[in-house]
């Protein structure tokens, strides 16, 4: 009788104690846009946000992006992301202090996204970016010209022409997400975001 009444007064204390704690939960998980038929999880969106210092708002619309792009960059083999590549790519999120805490599987799907991403932009859209040695030239009058402290030209003309070629590629970027998402089906959870 007593064994009885201990263990009935032990169940009542755990569960005493779980409905404490239940009460008190908060969502944990939470699917905020479906993408071609997949969800966009809270938790995904919350470490890329962490990772790259962005709100909830514009995490979810960056997650949105790179699943559209690794959706087409997985279809190329030149995009195919190595153990090594990996590694480095996860390394360097660990680098930056807000990635601390994350589990190391979702560090490690991040990386290998984005690596597959960055291989497929490189193999597909840099060859095509060509800065002429006019823009170059026009650059550099636009940002030296009169000026009597000017760096000469061809001290700054490799730096100049980089900039240009980024600046080229960031538009074909865009120009390419722009098509992605025009082409998919992407669905916000009403009160997700």
């Amino acid at each position: 009788m007593r064994s009885e009444r201990r263990l009935v007064f032990a169940v009542c204390g755990v569960l005493g104690a779980l409905s404490g704690s239940l009460t008190a939960a908060e969502v944990v998980e939470r699917i905020l846009a479906v993408v071609n038929d997949r969800p966009v999880m809270l938790s995904e969106v919350a470490l890329l946000g962490a990772v790259r210092g962005l709100d909830r708002a514009t995490a979810v619309e960056a997650v949105i992006d790179e699943r559209l792009m690794f959706e087409e960059a997985a279809r190329l083999p030149q995009a195919v992301v190595g153990a090594e590549d990996e590694e480095r790519a996860y390394q360097s999120l660990l680098g930056r202090g807000s990635a601390r805490g994350a589990l190391e599987a979702d560090l490690r799907r991040l990386a290998r996204r984005e690596t597959a991403i960055l291989r497929y932009v490189e193999f597909r859209f840099r060859q095509q970016v060509r800065v002429t040695d006019e823009a170059v030239r026009a650059a550099y009058e636009a940002e030296h010209a009169g000026r009597e402290d000017a760096a000469a030209y061809d001290a700054v003309a490799p730096a100049l022409r980089e900039r240009l070629e980024d600046a080229a590629l960031d538009a074909r970027i865009e120009a390419w997400v722009k098509e992605l998402r025009g082409a998919a089906r992407i669905r916000y959870n009403a009160g997700g975001s």
